[in-house]
């Protein structure tokens, strides 16, 4: 039997999926550069291989076919749904709004990694985001910075909103494909 096989129903990862996110985590927290091997040895610690396995819960709203997340009248996330750390772009229709940074306050001496991912991520939960992916370091030698992107999952209504003002745009393109094809036909030379 496969090793993913072993995926259960529900799951977030696989087990080999799950062992290659610990290894990964182990070879970037053994990193020359100091700040990435703080930043990965502290995902090492918080990740859990057998939670990441566990089959999500039904009142859950990470589940992955619940609808996309909520948003208020105001388009602010909720403040139950969290705002969660992607490591690849999601399935799920999205829209970006932007990239949030994050700077050490002026005056420390040292960074505190974590107080600043936190801060990235309430920062993400403040303007509306469900999601943030591409969290990097940046900066200079004396200020450090934080760095993200942060999504937002589309409802199916701004999915078809979407579509039906996409939908001029790509009826002319169509059309005028179709056209470019007929005259390569009309002035193709004869075959044979």
């Amino acid at each position: 039997m496969p090793i993913n096989a072993l995926r259960k129903p529900g799951a977030k990862m696989s087990l080999r999926e799950a062992l290659e996110r610990v290894e990964k985590l182990k070879r970037m927290a053994a990193s020359a550069n100091p700040h990435e091997a703080a930043v990965a040895a502290g995902r090492l610690n918080a990740f859990d291989v057998h939670a990441a396995r566990a089959p999500w819960s039904a009142h859950s709203n990470n589940a992955p076919d619940a609808a996309a997340p909520l948003a208020n009248t105001d388009g602010s996330a909720s403040p139950h749904n969290a705002v969660s750390v992607l490591d690849d772009w999601p399935v799920i229709p999205f829209s970006e709004l932007g990239d949030l940074d994050v700077e050490q306050p002026s005056g420390t001496p040292s960074v505190n990694w974590d107080v600043l991912h936190a801060e990235l991520l309430e920062r993400a939960h403040a303007i509306g985001a469900h999601a943030v992916l591409n969290i990097r370091i940046g900066g200079t030698i004396r200020q450090k910075v934080l760095t993200g992107t942060a999504l937002k999952y589309l409802t199916p209504r701004e999915i078809l909103d979407r579509q039906a003002a996409n939908k001029l745009d790509d009826d002319e393109h169509a059309h005028r494909e179709a056209q470019k094809e007929r005259r390569d036909e009309e002035w193709a030379p004869p075959v044979g």
